[in-house]
């Protein structure tokens, strides 16, 4: 399970939208409403595509994707 609320956050704050982040890790726009929706997994591809796209720290990657798993 991921942070959906701040992935959200983060996605806003960037400037993009779902759509824009879905293309640029290579998803359709459902299957990444789907992840969101159902707080789904990100393979780590996935995870490491939008940490570049989103521009996101070490620290913000861990606190949307890894919190729940380091607790």
């Amino acid at each position: 399970m991921f942070n959906v609320n701040l992935l959200k956050a983060k996605i806003v704050e960037k400037g993009q939208t779902a759509l824009e982040l879905a293309n640029a890790i290579g998803v359709c726009e459902a299957t990444f409403y789907r992840k969101i929706a159902k707080n789904g997994s990100f393979s780590r591809y996935e995870i490491q595509k939008i940490t570049e796209v989103l521009s996101l720290s070490n620290e913000e990657r861990d606190e949307i994707f890894f919190a729940n798993k380091l607790a």
